[in-house]
């Protein structure tokens, strides 16, 4: 049950929106936004209106992208609501929504341009700092606050974010920009653009160096090349090239972490993209599109561990000796990865008030992992849906959206996912929606397969994770009531989902128990080495009971005089579950306050934002358990707009982190060792940067 406090908010809300609609605010010409509602293409496949959609979505414009001055794409879905983002270090991200995102968030669809970008060999999650885009490509971000599986499949469980890119017709010319700042900050990208009657051609070179966050070894230096063409083939089809380049090296690992389990070293990667897309409109009404791409990872992971750190920590005079023995074991977590995923799509009117889509998509993934599959060969997998979406108006106030996906993957059973809303325009702006929908969660080839040791001379020192051939899909049946509405005379909008999830069969990392005997090559082993009995075993399995998530999420958008914008974000969320270790995985609130501004060649942005305490982070210590406290984050971006001679020309100062040095996450081996203090803390970045057009 929720608390009274969650059902005050609730009323609070209602009759705030209401007493909000009831009051116009004095607006200038940048109402038209508000006024037409732009459509969005991610909820169902089809494109909508946001008041017709079947769910709650947020779109991130270029124009916000740009006034946040944020050079992370993943620090921008800080300003969405139900959003939990944070980092453990300053070169990678931890992104969910609604939190259970444990070691490797996992429970959200990650697209750029309709191609998945979840990886199979980053454990069923996005790695967001290698992904071969830059943010001056982005035309906007479409966030699915919600389970949208019956459009996307598994991977969508808890919600989508679909990252579209500017078409080269929407492009104006050729740019440049360079950025300079504290620790290390160097970064710079070109782009340019060309056009030759119905081809359009544009090439982005991207670079981005740092020497990360103070004290931790986190510095980075990611490069990334994409191609995007467009060739209009008649006045009814056109294909589209994207291809992506992104390498790069990373920072890993810490100095004093417990048993050195986590190794300072420097990892590689190189990603490469291919993605044909192939799109034919007989009529105005209809599409037809077909598509193909490739991802192909690898990654270059080594290092040597010293189990004799941290040696104080142990008494025993056989264990200290044990431990002193165990010193440059070599660790060879080098990993590569394969996707061909191939979708055939139709999308047609058949009446005024009636439009559908359907499409088939094969998918085949491919994993070499040797150290997180131990003595196995590669693994695959193979997957096909089927899937439908239907919009229908019932009456000029009435919408129904229907939808479904039929999918296979392999080792499991045909698994149905369907979704049903009803959408009520009740005039002035207002739209109410109430649905309903259905998702599974395949396990991962990790979550299925994982079989991690750290050996040496032949005996295995720490038995990290175990298989577990049986494990299952987990379920979710997640309920809605949304409110929509644009404010009157176009001065703001106000956006509200309040939610109830209900999952079942959760896949959690889990302690092996000291019951279960630990086997090694068939044979028992009847006392495990010192390391293996602190740090222990763990192995992905299903939550035996259910797992329930209940709140609300708002945004209110409000232009309150000319030139300026303000949004504000709210999310409250009760996790309520027979594990402590699951509620406290799900922050209960986060909030933001972000406010935008024009002055003539002036322009600006700051933003606040909360986050709730959370038990959330990396590794894993026996018995071991660390809550972040909450914490307060400022960002500021203001940029003065200018020409030298006949080039424009915008100078923008940017900073993150200015509220100070905080803690975000947490990694257990690092975080017993250090105690109550913050292990792993983010702290301010300030850049400068210089954008040139052509």
């Amino acid at each position: 049950m929720l608390r009274k406090p969650f059902f005050a908010a609730v009323l609070g809300l209602g009759l705030a929106a209401h007493a909000v609609a009831d009051h116009a605010y004095p607006i200038g010409d940048e109402a038209s936004f508000f006024e037409a509602l732009p459509l969005v293409l991610t909820v169902s496949r089809l494109p909508q209106p946001i008041q017709d959609t079947p769910g709650a979505v947020t779109v991130i414009d270029a124009e916000q992208i740009a006034a946040s001055g944020y050079r992370d794409l993943a620090r921008l879905l800080r300003l969405v609501p139900g959003m939990q983002v944070g980092q453990e270090r300053g070169n990678d991200q931890w992104v969910t929504y609604h939190g259970l995102g444990a070691d490797y968030p996992n429970q959200m669809q990650v697209l750029i341009d309709g191609r998945s970008v979840y990886s199979p060999y980053y454990f069923g999650g996005a790695d967001w700092n290698a992904l071969p885009i830059t943010l001056d490509d982005i035309e906007r971000i479409e966030v699915v606050r919600g389970s949208d599986s019956a459009a996307y499949g598994a991977n969508a469980f808890l919600g989508v974010v679909n990252i579209i890119t500017r078409h080269t017709a929407a492009e104006g010319g050729h740019s440049v920009r360079v950025q300079q700042g504290s620790h290390g900050i160097a970064d710079a990208s070109a782009r340019l653009v060309l056009r030759d009657g119905p081809l359009g051609l544009r090439l982005s070179a991207h670079r981005q160096h740092d020497h990360g966050m103070p004290g931790t070894h986190d510095g980075r230096d990611i490069r990334v090349l994409n191609l995007r063409g467009d060739l209009r083939l008649s006045t009814r089809s056109e294909l589209t090239l994207n291809a992506g380049l992104s390498e790069g090296e990373r920072d890993m690992g810490y100095a004093d972490v417990l048993f050195d389990s986590s190794g300072m070293r420097t990892a590689r990667h190189l990603d490469r993209s291919l993605h044909l897309r192939w799109r034919f409109s007989p009529g105005p009404e209809e599409e037809w599109s077909l598509s193909y791409y490739h991802n192909r990872e690898r990654t270059v992971d080594e290092w040597f561990v010293d189990s004799s750190r941290n040696i104080g920590l142990v008494t025993d005079p056989a264990a200290r000796a044990y431990l002193l023995d165990a010193k440059r074991i070599p660790v060879d977590n080098n990993r590569s990865s394969r996707r061909d995923n191939i979708e055939l799509q139709h999308r047609l009117r058949t009446h005024d008030n009636l439009q559908a889509l359907w499409g088939v998509e094969w998918r085949r993934d491919w994993l070499d992992a040797p150290f997180l599959f131990y003595g196995k060969p590669a693994q695959s997998q193979r997957e096909w849906r089927i899937f439908t979406n239907l919009e229908w108006r019932l009456a000029p106030a009435w919408l129904l959206n229907a939808g479904a996906m039929a999918e296979h993957i392999d080792e499991d059973r045909l698994r149905l996912a369907p979704r049903l809303f009803l959408n009520w325009q009740a005039g002035g702006g207002r739209t109410w929606r109430a649905g309903w929908s259905r998702a599974w969660r395949q396990p991962t080839l990790f979550e299925r397969e994982a079989d991690v040791r750290i050996v040496h001379r032949g005996e295995v020192l720490n038995y990290r994770f175990r298989p577990n051939p049986n494990i299952q899909p987990q379920r979710i049946d997640a309920f809605e009531i949304g409110f929509l509405d644009v404010l009157q005379d176009g001065t703001g909008l106000f956006d509200l989902r309040i939610f109830h999830e209900r999952i079942q069969d959760l896949i959690l990392r889990s302690a092996v128990t000291q019951t279960d005997p630990l086997w090694v090559d068939g044979l028992p082993v009847t006392a495990p080495p010192i390391i293996q009995q602190i740090l222990g075993s763990t192995r992905w399995q299903n939550h035996p009971h259910p797992v329930r998530l209940n709140g609300l999420e708002y945004q209110l958008r409000l232009r309150p005089w000319a030139e300026g914008e303000l949004i504000f974000n709210h999310t409250l969320i009760h996790a309520s579950s027979s594990e402590r270790a699951v509620r406290d995985s799900v922050a209960p609130y986060t909030a933001g306050l972000t406010w935008l501004q024009r002055w003539g060649a002036w322009s600006g942005s700051l933003s606040v934002l909360r986050m709730g305490p959370i038990e959330a982070g990396s590794g894993y210590v026996q018995g071991f358990r660390y809550r972040v406290p909450a914490y307060t984050t400022v960002d500021f971006s203001v940029a003065r707009s200018l020409r030298l001679g006949t080039t424009p020309v915008e100078l923008r100062l940017s900073g993150i982190n200015l509220a100070g040095r905080h803690q975000e996450l947490v990694h257990r081996p690092l975080q017993f060792v250090r105690g109550e203090e913050p292990a792993t803390e983010v702290g301010r970045q300030i850049h400068l940067s210089l954008h040139a057009s052509f």
